[in-house]
């Protein structure tokens, strides 16, 4: 691990997805499962699959999962990222070329919620692919996010955020204006804004908690992230580092905006050397504007590995 950062061993348990036990049975009333075969012409290939319907859009009473990869099955069930799934290859890979594809369509009782829609995709993989499975906890290098040796800098949010502070939302490309504090406005229904101009990310937050910050820097840095500030309000406050000439995705992860609460989707891969580069630069910056830095630490991480799955779903 790099100079200048101490390290800390934190037994920060990243939780799999917890289920009520009276949630234990539930089931799709119906459900059609069958493998995805080849992309049609002229279709493109989405890495993750669609996901359209379900509790919360226009259509509540069906779910439809449409050439989904059996690692995005387990991850949407289970509430876990690509680097807490361990199995066989055609299950859990990262390559879209490799992953075993699935179409299942499934009718959604009335009144159900989102959290028992994974519930009932957990017993339908048990079910249809005899999927069977334990946890372990991994231990994996990461950043605890902490306050400064001068203490936190960082202002209490001014308020809830309204629509008129957001860039609208139109069809097309966002593209965001820079405001006359020279950080850009905010993207259309997110906390926060960012930019990469001349190798320079600007990054405007606002209302935002210290988690989605962790999120949004492991999301930049391919590594896993925990808060460890003890600062749990929200704030208004403006980011602005130079990637490292080889930190193109680092600039893209710090500035395609997470949803509030999301957790960073990691790949197995992990942090490549701009991002491992971008480490240092990020933390100093936060140091000097925000009163905060990065340290390295041990991530305990609550892992899925699969025990037994078949590839052939059991017939509709």
């Amino acid at each position: 691990m790099r100079t200048g950062f101490s390290l800390s061993i934190l037994a920060a348990t990243l939780g799999l997805r917890a289920l009520p036990a009276q949630d234990a049975k539930l089931n799709f009333e119906v459900a059609s499962v069958r493998p995805s075969g080849p992309v049609p012409p002229g279709m493109p290939q989405i890495p993750g699959g669609r996901i359209v319907g379900g509790p919360g859009t226009n259509d509540p009473g069906r779910i439809s999962y449409e050439r989904v990869p059996f690692q995005q099955l387990i991850m949407a069930a289970y509430g876990v990222q690509r680097d807490q799934v361990k199995g066989p290859d055609w299950a859990t890979t990262d390559d879209i070329r490799a992953a075993a594809r699935f179409d299942i369509s499934a009718k959604v009782p009335p009144g159900t919620t989102k959290e028992q829609v994974s519930t009932m995709l957990q017993s339908l993989l048990a079910e249809r692919f005899q999927l069977s499975l334990h946890h372990e906890t991994v231990q994996f290098p990461g950043y605890a996010l902490v306050v400064a040796k001068g203490g936190s800098k960082l202002k209490e949010s001014a308020g809830l955020l309204g629509e008129s502070e957001r860039k609208a939302a139109i069809p097309g490309p966002v593209n965001l204006q820079t405001e006359k504090d020279g950080f850009p406005e905010l993207f259309p229904g997110r906390n926060m804004g960012g930019t990469f101009k001349d190798g320079i990310v600007r990054i405007r937050f606002r209302d935002y908690p210290l988690f989605d910050l962790t999120q949004q820097l492991s999301f930049a840095l391919a590594a896993h992230l925990i808060d460890r500030t003890g600062l749990s309000g929200k704030y208004d406050f403006t980011l602005e580092f130079r990637t490292p000439e080889n930190g193109a995705m680092v600039a893209i992860g710090a500035t395609l905006p997470l949803a509030s609460g999301q957790t960073a989707p990691l790949n197995k891969n992990g942090p490549n050397p701009g991002q491992l580069d971008a480490v240092p630069i990020i933390s100093s910056a936060m140091e000097k504007q925000l009163g905060l830095k990065l340290e390295a630490a041990k991530i305990a991480v609550d892992t899925l590995v699969i025990d037994h799955v078949e590839k052939t779903p059991t017939e509709n």
